[in-house]
């Protein structure tokens, strides 16, 4: 059973009115399939099917959806009383009976009266403009399109054709759009965009019997109205199912265990009390606050438990040479060989073990989601989130490419802002706000932690040199003293040479396991993180206290957005490529 804080799987649908009588079955059976096969993936993830409700293949998967158990989201191009004219009696009691349905959310979309260039627009006219308005919505809203479609092209806007080439960026209003599609296979090792349609093959009403039809496949966009065909669900859009499938299993299992706080951390607690967000933009920031909790809490968690695997990576790596010293300066004991190999197997073994679980990159994969998260909810309390597209900024970076990061478009693309929330002269008042809570705050913490990784710093230097000063003093002795030092000593049977080369070696040791510890922890990387994100939002601070125009004071914080992503997003790549191989290519 999904919960409130899950990030759902968003399936949208596009299909022809005019079906083909004699294959409803067939395409009905091709719809439970396709989603029986998604649910697979998705076991303890939400999925939800979002429609215009249209008649024909609209109607046809809602209600394939609700009978396999799915939650629909029905998206009105129109309101219904206007909708109606639409459609035939019969389909439109349908469509009632199906938006009375429990498992149906509805939400029509606004009828606004568009002009055309000649001051006025026919009724044709602003009904396409509707459609096109839903086809966007839905573009906008969903992670797959399921498209029931003759594969043929058509210059109705809003139509089937329409919204698969949009969706996939091949069609905007600027481009013709009679130009012939074109297919081509996929090779077997290249990958796909980022967007993908399913495509079952569907004839029309009057195409009469043109033989069997392909078999459904998924769609990826190649170039201006090519397809490319994939025979099987490609595998990184496979892999990031599975992600996002783990992400809201993990945090449900963390949340049951109560190993996490009893209120994860809650952005909206940060702002006062009296700031005015109106009611739909607020329910929407507590969505983006809900799942920044949950990202935020799953990253403490497994930083935890990465933190302790490399501590228990560097007790091991002292306990071994502790005990290779002791053996080779103090006794020449088989048990102490016996106690290195012991360590060596046993924590090796249990290391390589944990490693697998992924721990550190389930980490950083988190902590990205949550730092994303954290700055589109302060940008939407200003009303300029619409000033940073946090894809655009992933795909930047390259963080998308890695192995374990492409799902987090699915969690963001399902927060996008609705279309009933405030302008941004409503959120003018928020903007004192957002300085004290995000950077005013954040400023603070770099400062913090600069402070105190510097501070470290400066031990370690005088670590360093304490260390230099001890071997040259155990030095010096070993010249004084001479051939006496070979003497062993009566109380204990180790000579006063070997007691010094010990000592010698001890801190050289401590020194060398301390440096592995510093590296393995990237404690470098981190620091020039800090610092620079440190300058990040002093900058953004000075430029806020000599700004005061609304437009311009979100402009720079849409430049903080951008500036304080990317390096979380580098350092990101940075600590990834200590424990993994580079992305693909």
């Amino acid at each position: 059973m999904a919960q409130a804080c899950d990030a759902p799987f968003i399936i949208g649908v596009s299909g022809h009115r005019d079906l083909h009588p004699p294959d409803t079955q067939g395409l009905r059976a091709a719809v439970a399939e396709f989603l029986q096969k998604i649910r697979a993936c998705l076991p303890d993830t939400e999925i939800r099917v979002v429609a215009g409700m249209a008649s024909g293949a609209d109607l046809l998967t809602v209600r394939v959806a609700l009978d396999l158990g799915f939650g629909v989201d029905a998206v009105l191009p129109l309101p219904l009383r206007h909708y109606a004219a639409d459609f035939e009696a019969s389909a439109f009691r349908e469509l009632e009976a199906l938006l009375a349905h429990p498992n149906v959310r509805c939400t029509e979309l606004s009828l606004r009266t568009e002009e055309g260039s000649g001051g006025h627009s026919s009724d044709g006219e602003r009904r396409d403009a509707h459609y096109l308005n839903l086809t966007r919505t839905l573009i906008g809203s969903c992670h797959l399109l399921l498209a029931l479609w003759d594969g043929e092209t058509s210059v109705l806007p809003g139509g089937t054709a329409d919204t698969v080439l949009r969706y996939l960026d091949l069609r905007s209003d600027g481009r013709p759009q009679d130009s012939p599609i074109l297919f081509a296979d996929a090779p077997p090792e290249q990958n796909p965009d980022s967007r993908l349609v399913y495509w079952i093959p569907t004839a029309r009403r009057g195409d009469g019997c043109g033989g069997k039809p392909p078999a459904p496949c998924y769609l990826s966009g190649l170039g201006d109205d090519v397809l490319q065909r994939w025979a099987s669900m490609p595998k990184p859009f496979h892999e990031q199912l599975l992600e996002l499938d783990a992400y809201n299993r993990e945090y449900r299992n963390l949340a049951g265990s109560h190993r996490t706080v009893a209120a994860p951390d809650s952005l909206m607690r940060s702002l006062p009390c009296a700031v005015p967000l109106p009611q739909p933009a607020r329910a929407w920031l507590e969505r983006i606050d809900a799942q920044y909790g949950k990202a935020d809490a799953l990253a403490l968690h497994f930083q935890v438990r990465s933190d302790r695997l490399f501590l228990f990576f560097t007790a091991t790596t002292f306990l071994m040479g502790l005990a290779y010293l002791a053996y080779d300066k103090f006794v020449a004991n088989r048990l102490l060989l016996l106690v290195y190999l012991l360590v060596l197997l046993s924590g090796f073994g249990l290391y390589s073990f944990l490693h697998d679980r992924q721990w550190f990159g389930k980490h950083l994969t988190y902590r990205a989601l949550a730092e994303t998260l954290r700055a589109k909810f302060y940008l939407s309390v200003a009303g300029a989130d619409h000033l940073v597209d946090a894809d655009e900024v992933i795909s930047l970076s390259g963080i998308d490419r890695f192995h374990g990061f492409g799902w987090i478009a699915y969690v963001l693309s399902g927060l996008k802002r609705p279309g009933d929330c405030a302008t941004e002269s409503a959120h003018d008042e928020c903007l004192d706000s957002v300085e004290t809570a995000w950077i005013e705050s954040q400023r603070r913490y770099f400062a913090r932690k600069v402070e105190r990784l510097e501070r470290n710093g400066r031990r370690t230097r005088l670590l360093k040199r304490s260390l230099f000063a001890i071997i040259l003093l155990v030095i010096a002795s070993l010249l004084l003293l001479g051939h006496r030092a070979n003497h062993p000593s009566a109380a204990v049977g180790v000579s006063l040479k070997g007691t010094l080369t010990f000592v010698l070696g001890l801190p050289a040791l401590v020194l060398g396991v301390w440096e592995l510890h510093q590296n393995k922890m990237a404690m470098r990387e981190l620091l020039w993180q800090y610092r620079n994100q440190l300058d990040h939002f002093s900058r953004a601070r000075t430029q806020l206290a000599k700004t005061s125009a609304p437009s311009r004071r979100r402009q720079v914080l849409a430049r903080l957005g951008k500036d304080s992503l990317m390096e979380s997003y580098l350092w990101t790549i940075h600590r990834y490529h200590r424990e993994h191989e580079p992305g693909r290519g």
